[in-house]
């Protein structure tokens, strides 16, 4: 299973990438994919529109969702106290990913910082 973080679901949005594009689909076609309740609301509740929103919201929802459990909130504020320049939301999403066992696909190399914790990390070509 593969976390697709908001960083990958904005640049697809902003159609900046299409070796991006394309890896999605290929995960997707596979069940793969998945997006989790940081994921949703930072990505979704980006959207002033409220049609957009219940667009956008009606497209995720055909993703599986990965549960984010107290356990991954105990590890996300472990990790916010203790790796320096990881914010709380990006946090709980690798912490809700490695508990899944999941890799996290993210343009985000901060989270780099986490794979010695247990997170296992793909940095998407943009």
């Amino acid at each position: 299973m593969v976390l697709i973080d908001t960083s990958v679901l904005i640049a697809l949005y902003r159609r900046r990438s299409a070796t991006l594009g394309q890896r999605l689909a290929q995960l997707a076609n596979r069940n793969e994919a998945a997006v989790c309740g940081p994921v949703w609301v930072e990505f979704v509740g980006g959207f002033r529109s409220g049609e957009r929103r219940r667009r956008i919201g009606h497209l995720l929802a055909a993703y599986p969702w990965l549960e984010t459990s107290r356990r991954a909130f105990e590890q996300a504020a472990e990790w916010c106290a203790t790796v320096r320049g990881i914010g709380p939301g990006d946090a709980v999403i690798a912490a809700t990913a490695r508990e899944h066992g999941a890799t996290l696909l993210t343009l985000d190399r901060g989270f780099l910082a986490l794979v010695g914790g247990g997170l296992k990390v793909e940095i998407a070509s943009p």
